[in-house]
């Protein structure tokens, strides 16, 4: 998988936490910035946006438009053409090298989305307004909660992506300067994934670098052949509510980590209903000979971790759930499973 301006000639070759913006942020957020270098940087991903909507706006409206197919789909009911397909899973994009007036620590902003043919829509896999930035440093920590590494904590995908047609990424991260003409392009980029030229290296945890005049983006992800997706949910059913928690999943043939949420040394944040606030929720699964583990890794103030592993066996529609018990609170595990259509 190579890094390309997602143009028609990339798109014929081979080429890689949601929040609503209000109007005053988002005319922030296009707001041209001062400098001819800034916006040099923004050339290519311009050229794409432009390539995009003059291709599919009239089918998929404006480009700014997040995808309205949710998760769970087929849970319930599944057509009788739902069927297991190819997924893109997304682990982690970090960021591992600073280049030119850049230097650590920086408070990262902005988007990085995908495209697929489901509806051509962003779906995103991380989205931050300039008034809540994530904080990164280089250094990294060997702490099992709040690891001070350079990873965007992910938002996203808010669904499974599916791999029939090359998909599209575009990236647009900033770091926040002192005001907003003085923010700064952390990275600017548009590319494509063609599954069917990739499918023989399926299966397994792949890497890609980004290389920009600012920095250097790791991405890495996996090519899931015959998956569908699970949506994972995690209730509190009883007992104490003010713990740190990491929650983590992955698949039998990949043991890289989706990290589904990691509350660092703060309290997990617990919905009214006993929910758990997810950063992201959504895994793809392989259907056939597939296992998915859900890992949680929970403490109290003071105290030493604890840590739970639950396998699960993919099913074709409806819900797995299982219990556990981290001794201050019981939790209840919910996986949601749905097979994917074409269209």
């Amino acid at each position: 998988m190579e890094a390309a301006a997602a143009t028609p000639a990339a798109g014929e070759a081979e080429a890689t936490g949601q929040e609503d913006l209000n109007d005053d942020e988002e005319e922030e957020f296009k707001r041209p910035r001062d400098g001819s270098e800034e916006e040099e940087l923004l050339t290519e991903l311009s050229r794409y946006r432009r390539y995009w909507t003059d291709l599919w706006s009239d089918d998929s409206g404006d480009i700014d438009k997040r995808t309205e197919i949710g998760p769970m789909r087929y849970t319930e009911d599944p057509p009788r053409f739902a069927m297991l397909l190819d997924l893109l899973e997304v682990f982690s994009f970090e960021v591992t090298e600073l280049k030119g007036i850049l230097r650590w620590p920086i408070d990262v902003f902005g988007l990085i989305s995908v495209r697929d043919s489901l509806d051509r829509n962003r779906n995103y896999i991380f989205e931050r307004t300039r008034n809540n930035c994530q904080t990164h440093c280089k250094e990294i920590t060997t702490e099992t909660f709040g690891a001070q590494d350079s990873s965007l904590v992910l938002t996203g995908p808010s669904r499974a992506i599916l791999l029939m047609d090359p998909i599209e990424f575009e990236i647009e991260l900033r770091v926040k300067g002192t005001s907003p003409s003085e923010d700064k392009i952390l990275s600017a980029e548009a590319f494509v994934y063609n599954g069917t030229l990739q499918r023989y290296r399926c299966g397994s945890l792949r890497s890609m670098m980004l290389s920009g005049a600012r920095s250097t983006l790791e991405f890495k992800y996996a090519h899931i052949p015959v998956a569908l997706e699970a949506t994972i949910k995690v209730r509190i059913t009883g007992g104490l509510t003010d713990f740190c928690g990491k929650f983590i999943a992955h698949t039998a043939s990949i043991k890289e980590d989706v990290i589904l949420l990691d509350s660092g040394e703060e309290m997990v944040a617990i919905s009214d209903d006993g929910a758990i606030n997810f950063s992201r929720s959504v895994v793809a699964v392989e259907g056939k000979d597939g296992v998915l583990t859900v890992g949680i890794h929970a403490r109290q103030s003071g105290d030493e971790n604890i840590s739970c592993d639950y396998k699960f066996i993919p099913a074709r529609c409806g819900r797995s759930h299982d219990t556990l018990d981290v001794g201050f609170c019981q939790m209840s595990i919910e996986v949601a499973w749905s097979l994917m259509l074409s269209y």
